[in-house]
């Protein structure tokens, strides 16, 4: 999960160098730089890359303080319904 998000924040901030400065105490908030824009897009990418429905009834800011942190709230997001039976057919 870790290598899906790292590729995400690269495609979005444009910038394939980003790669090598990341790591699972890396701070979405502070240390990425994403804007508005581009935080949106990257949430709606990793629901599509991971096939999961974040709960944005129970996300917080502060699941954002590390991409460690974030991959353990994403964890325990569903699946998203049909997501399975696509990957079979």
């Amino acid at each position: 999960m870790f290598d899906t998000i790292v590729q995400i924040l690269c495609q979005i901030k444009e910038d394939p160098s980003l790669r090598e400065r990341l790591a699972l105490e890396t701070d979405l908030n502070n240390e990425v730089g994403l804007d508005s824009l581009q935080m949106l897009n990257f949430m709606v990418k990793v629901e599509e890359e991971l096939k999961i429905e974040i709960d944005y009834d129970e996300f917080d800011y502060l699941h954002l303080r590390s991409i460690g942190t974030f991959i353990d709230f994403l964890n325990r997001c569903a699946p998203v319904e049909g997501a399975y039976e696509h990957a079979v057919e």
